[in-house]
């Protein structure tokens, strides 16, 4: 049975290599298919291939010994080398952005709570205190002090919740002051977000979905 199969669609074609199967061997194999491939074909011709290689991941060495064998044939590109598995350490980054963070203490006048990730607050943050992180914050607590969403340059993060009673919100490098005057936007069931005049925002919570849609292709 061979260790590296063909299979095609609308979009070009896979090449599949056995995850278990000898690398060696699997590039002599790759090399025969490439080279069937190409008889009879105008070199006008560019035929689109992806490498498929299961639960392997190809280590840098073995990923360009894949490209160099497409490169000796022009009417063959390839595409792309797809695994399932990534690296540990891709994975621990993907882990660490996508982390959820729940607070529900007190954070008292002087300190600074970091977190990476989202955070949904229960707790209370006094007066002269800071809650950060580089992602956005749901507020559900009691909040008197600095809220830093996006830190430090993502303006796709929001400040979402109850705002009534918080000091300043700041969203990636924006900052905006509470005083007198702006008071009476910063109240319950709002959402705080980095607009298209790069300024913050705050919004009615019913119209989050839409608003921070349109920011994430606007910022895509």
């Amino acid at each position: 049975m061979s260790d590296v199969t063909l299979k095609g669609s609308k979009d070009g074609f896979s090449v599949i290599i056995d995850d278990s199967c000898d690398f060696e061997d699997a590039m002599k194999q790759l090399k025969n298919m490439i080279v069937e491939q190409t008889i009879g074909t105008d070199e006008d011709d560019v035929i689109q291939f992806t490498v498929k290689t299961g639960n392997r991941l190809f280590d840098e060495e073995q990923t360009a010994r894949v490209r160099n064998i497409f490169s000796k044939y022009p009417q063959i590109e390839l595409v792309n080398i797809e695994s399932n598995v990534i690296l540990k350490t891709e994975s621990d980054k993907l882990i660490e952005d996508n982390k959820f963070n729940i607070e529900t203490g007190i954070i008292r006048s002087g300190q600074k709570v970091e977190y990476q990730g989202d955070i949904l607050f229960l707790g209370t943050l006094h007066d002269g205190s800071q809650i950060s992180t580089d992602g956005s914050i749901y507020l559900l607590g009691e909040v008197h002090g600095i809220v830093q969403a996006g830190y430090p340059d993502n303006t796709n993060a929001a400040i979402i919740g109850n705002l009534n009673g918080g000091a300043q919100y700041r969203i990636a490098d924006v900052v905006e002051i509470v005083t007198e005057d702006n008071a009476d936007k910063f109240t319950n069931y709002k959402f705080a977000h980095i607009d298209d005049l790069h300024t913050i925002s705050v919004e009615d919570l019913k119209e989050f979905k839409d608003v921070i849609n349109e920011t994430r292709k606007r910022t895509e």
